[in-house]
């Protein structure tokens, strides 16, 4: 197995530097409470709200007969939902200012853009006038200025203004995922959702995740920690298949009052079935193409102390050229397993920690179908190690048999495929590893 940093990349799908959030970007975590919406309604009189009634012109009055005579006061009462100087309004909930006895003339509910200029959010007036919604969801960490103008039964004319502030930043939560939008991927491809803060309401964001094609069969979710869960099919995503993955996580309550910040979507396809057999006992890899085998290769794995690992892995990403260091599996010059840092070529990476399927050093060629010589990785033959690399892609999988030594842990790379489907989604229950 081995470790270095940052390869020459061919093929790189993964989403590990890919945070997309469709409104806000992730914002440092802090703890606040949600304070609930209420509703404030007005008088000609409120205390709550600036609100004007019609009056007369001086020079109306001026003009009149000696005894003036004053304009009907405006009697109506108008509700505002939130109510005045309500802070971490979620974006999602709906703004309303309604009124039973008086007709709204104008609303108009106003923020200010990053420049400071005035922007007007869209919202609808009833036919009947007596309620007015706003019509998209909100800006987070925004105050908003709810202004309304009406007239009351006998014609007076009124009008009010109140503020909210909606979801502050330390109060954001967003979510990313690890496919890249369009691309193509093996039919063994995994699906990991991350997110910014930590997940109470579990099962509520399942609710809202939804992935469609790729076969159209049941898919579960499991999740790995607070932070991170996965999405896979019952079996392999069907062959030459589109898939749409929906995190429609906006205005969702994360839990501890983290409110998501945006809806992402991602889509992408696989293409044919790509899928590795490599047996120890034989010595030997066969890779198939849509369930037929078109190639067969002598192979060298992990030495007696450092076995490959068994089970289904999937190729997470691939280089021409990728080096390998020993101080990355901890070896100094000195030990029996220190080995001399090189440039491997032809690489395909299977597990976080260090599995690669790759070109074998020239030192190795003599052992390659005989015996196992590596620090836990598929070694090939040139020829065979370039015809794997042109082969396979990332999420095309790779199974390794019969070197009595465990599984890599499941969220060491994608190794979601050697938990029975039954068990997926229990994260508590544990494999071969």
């Amino acid at each position: 197995m081995h470790q270095s940093p940052n390869p020459s990349q061919k093929k790189n799908q993964s989403e590990d530097s890919l945070f997309v959030s469709q409104q806000m970007s992730r914002r440092p975590f802090l703890t606040a409470s949600l304070i609930g919406v209420g509703a404030l309604s007005l008088s000609a009189c409120g205390a709550d709200q600036k609100q004007t009634s019609s009056t007369a012109s001086d020079s109306a009055s001026a003009a009149s007969s000696p005894t003036p005579t004053q304009a009907p006061k405006f009697s109506g009462v108008v509700t505002v939902v939130p109510t005045a100087e309500e802070v971490e309004i979620n974006p999602v909930t709906p703004i309303k200012v309604t009124t039973e006895d008086s007709t709204l003339t104008e609303v108009k509910l106003t923020t200010v853009d990053a420049q400071g200029a005035p922007v007007d959010a869209p919202g609808t007036l009833n036919k009947a006038g007596n309620e007015w919604t706003n019509s998209e969801p909100l800006a987070f960490d925004s105050l908003y200025t709810v202004s309304w103008k009406a007239k009351d039964s006998q014609g007076a004319e009124g009008s009010g203004e109140s503020t909210f502030s909606t979801v502050s930043a330390a109060n954001e939560a967003d979510v990313s995922i690890n496919v890249v939008e369009g691309a193509t991927y093996g039919v063994g491809q995994i699906i990991e959702f991350n997110f910014s803060e930590p997940v109470v309401n579990k099962a509520e964001i399942e609710k809202a995740i939804k992935v469609t094609g790729g076969g159209d069969q049941r898919g579960k979710m499991r999740w790995y920690s607070d932070y991170m869960a996965r999405y896979r099919p019952e079996n392999y995503w069907a062959a030459n298949s589109a898939i749409k993955i929906q995190a429609n996580i906006l205005g969702l309550d994360l839990g501890n009052g983290m409110i998501g910040n945006g809806n992402v979507t991602r889509n992408f396809s696989t293409s044919d079935k790509h899928y590795a057999f490599v047996d120890n006992k034989t010595k030997t890899a066969k890779l198939y193409v849509n369930d037929k085998l078109v190639h067969e290769n002598l192979v060298t794995l992990g030495n007696p102390e450092w076995p490959s690992v068994v089970g289904q892995l999937v190729v997470l990403e691939q280089a021409d050229k990728y080096f390998f260091n020993p101080t990355s599996l901890k070896l100094k010059e000195g030990d029996p397993h220190y080995y001399e840092p090189f440039w491997a070529t032809n690489v395909s990476r299977l597990t976080e920690s260090g599995v690669f399927v790759h070109q074998a050093l020239p030192s190795a060629y003599p052992y390659v179908g005989v015996a196992n010589v590596s620090h836990g990785c598929i070694g090939m033959m040139p020829e065979d190690a370039k015809y794997f690399f042109d082969l396979f892609n990332p999420g095309d999988i790779v199974e390794t048999v019969n070197t009595d030594y465990p599984q890599a842990d499941p969220d060491d790379g994608y190794g979601d495929w050697n938990i029975p489907f039954e068990h997926y989604q229990d994260s508590s229950w544990k494999g071969n590893w």
